[in-house]
């Protein structure tokens, strides 16, 4: 345990230096003044439990790890049991999902200052993790997956961004080129733009039968149909000069990603236009990196921005949380957060505004403001599917494709979720999972078909076989397991050459 203690303290170290140089360079003070060893430290633990997740369980060596390797215990992690600790992480996991805010500030630095910081962090991140995994002397399967999976992603956004450096000079030649070649032919463009048959519109009752038509979410649907009722009856009171209360339609949508709240929600902007609600019915969807910006007194014109291109429809945030961070007191998320408190008021007759996020994470940002709070006053839960309404989900997005998912193939699926654990669950991601599944259950019968001797008929070209579930599924299975054997010899390997 000492031995991976003290790696795991070199590991930050190495984290450390990297966001030492960030500060000194000044590009840390593009996303706000907030401490940044407190967000390293928040990240740290929030990613080492994400792996005990995706463990299934945390050991008391590790729980001594999680607590004493970042320079404060920000999430009380010392003093918390086992489960609480478990709890802990899954309430803070977004600051362990996605690309990391410090790599992204490092890769803004190298690009600006040809220093080599997003290499330095993402080794200090892969190496943290394997010093961890092995802090009860027992490195599993499942965090060796974790480790190579993750830190993978990391080192792949790397290379994407160096690939794109490496071609942007060819590209800016090209859109020139490009630019002065639309320039000659807009006339011809702009007719045939014009030329174009404007989509057809939905009646209030399409969209009604397509939000019945949606699979599960029947509290979603009752929510939604409760609120087109209020604006009908509150549409007619008005044509018989009634009195009507001064109503907030803004809303809260909760829940875990891939539970259908965009498709809700775009369903929602299209709803209320047909109701006279709303005057273009379209939905803008961003999240804090299309609303934050970089340096003092650009956020609010961001916002302001961002809201004006949503007037007439809704305007949806995604991860509405990632804007009033715990801790992160000074960070210009609190300026977009009062700027859109104030055009809420000031566009009220013309604009929705739906946040959304994880259900513990939204309470937070809701009190981030005495003034957001009392904007919202409708809160929509969409729950996790169930394994049958995915299996639903799969069939009909197939169908859509032209497929069928054949009862064994349906079977190798259902057993896949079966097995899954909480952790897995949710890096799952509900619909959008099984949108994934499906995506490899089509490559898998592609490379059957094209290895066949012969005529392939159409009813071929449309089955999915159990044989294509299982090489989809079970081999890849079988293939993370194989590389997370390999990555424990080459972790092995490191080891013993370290020595």
């Amino acid at each position: 345990m000492d031995e991976q203690m003290k790696k795991g303290h070199a590991a930050y170290m190495q984290m450390e230096e990297a966001c030492d140089l960030l500060v000194k360079s000044g590009n840390w003070q593009r996303v706000g003044a907030s401490d940044i060893r407190l967000f390293l430290d928040m990240y740290t633990q929030a990613l080492l439990l994400k792996m005990a997740q995706a463990n299934g369980s945390i050991s008391r060596d590790m729980l001594r790890f999680v607590a004493e390797i970042p320079s404060r215990d920000v999430l009380s992690i010392g003093k918390a049991s086992p489960e609480a600790a478990l709890n802990t992480g899954f309430k803070n996991r977004s600051f362990a999902e996605g690309t990391p805010l410090l790599l992204r500030c490092c890769v803004a630095m190298d690009d600006k200052d040809g220093t080599k910081s997003a290499q330095q962090f993402v080794d200090g991140v892969s190496k943290l993790l394997y010093a961890a995994a092995d802090a009860d002397g027992d490195m599993t399967g499942r965090e060796l997956s974790f480790i190579t999976t993750y830190a993978g992603s990391l080192r792949t956004f790397l290379m994407s961004r160096a690939a794109g450096r490496h071609q942007s000079g060819v590209e800016e030649q090209t859109q020139r080129d490009e630019s002065e070649s639309g320039a000659q032919n807009a006339p011809a463009a702009a007719q045939q733009e014009k030329a174009k048959p404007e989509e057809k519109e939905q009646t209030l009752e399409e969209l009604m039968a397509e939000l019945d038509g949606l699979i599960g979410l029947d509290g979603v649907k009752r929510e939604v149909r409760t609120l087109t009722n209020l604006i009908k009856v509150r549409k007619m009171r008005k044509e018989h000069d009634l009195k009507v209360m001064d109503m907030s339609f803004h809303m809260v949508f909760t829940g875990n990603p891939g539970t259908g709240k965009t498709t809700v929600a775009r369903l929602v902007a299209k709803i209320y236009k047909q109701l006279g609600f709303l005057s273009k019915g379209q939905l803008i969807e961003t999240d804090r990196s299309g609303l934050v910006a970089g340096y003092v007194g650009q956020t609010a014109g961001k916002v302001t921005e961002v809201v004006n291109s949503a007037l007439g429809g809704i305007l949806f945030i995604d991860e509405a949380y990632a804007l009033a961070r715990k801790g992160m007191e000074n960070d210009f998320g609190r300026e977009a957060i009062d700027t859109l408190v104030k055009l809420m008021e000031d566009h009220r007759d013309d604009l929705v505004v739906i946040v959304a996020g994880y259900t513990d994470e939204m309470h937070d940002f809701l009190t981030s403001n005495p003034g957001l709070i009392s904007r919202f006053n409708k809160y929509i839960d969409f729950p996790d599917y169930t394994d049958e309404e995915l299996m639903q989900i799969l069939e009909m997005n197939a169908g859509r494709q032209g497929y069928v998912v054949d009862g064994e193939a349906q079977q190798v699926v259902r057993d896949m979720l079966a097995c899954m654990t909480l952790g897995d669950r949710l890096d799952f991601g509900n619909a959008r999972g099984m949108r994934n599944t499906l995506e490899k259950l089509v490559q898998e019968q592609a490379n059957r078909l094209a290895g066949l001797e012969g005529e392939i008929t159409k009813e071929m070209l449309q089955q999915i076989t159990q044989a294509d579930a299982k090489a989809a599924l079970c081999e890849e299975e079988e293939a993370e397991r194989q590389e997370a054997d390999e990555a424990e010899k080459a972790a092995e390997n490191e080891a013993a050459h370290q020595a």
